[in-house]
């Protein structure tokens, strides 16, 4: 079992993969001979934001002193 902070630890690793891959495909995205390399890294992200999501979820619901961390979940949010 996982407990909050090992989550919200988690859910930051996954956010800081999501801000590198985004980094390389803005990188390689303009060019042609790596149109498949960006298709595949923008499924990867796709799926790191299902993780993401998923994570957030989970967090909210984990329970500390009896009160729900949902407002901690709502925070870490990626705009």
């Amino acid at each position: 079992m996982v407990n909050g902070l090992q989550l919200l630890d988690l859910l930051r690793e996954t956010e800081n993969k999501m801000l590198h891959l985004h980094r390389a495909i803005d990188r390689v995205s303009s060019e042609p001979d790596f149109k498949e390399s960006v298709s595949v890294l923008t499924v990867v992200v796709r799926d790191y934001q299902l993780q993401l999501d998923k994570m957030k979820q989970a967090l909210g619901k984990v329970e500390i002193g009896g009160q729900q961390q949902q407002q901690q979940a709502h925070n870490t949010e990626i705009h």
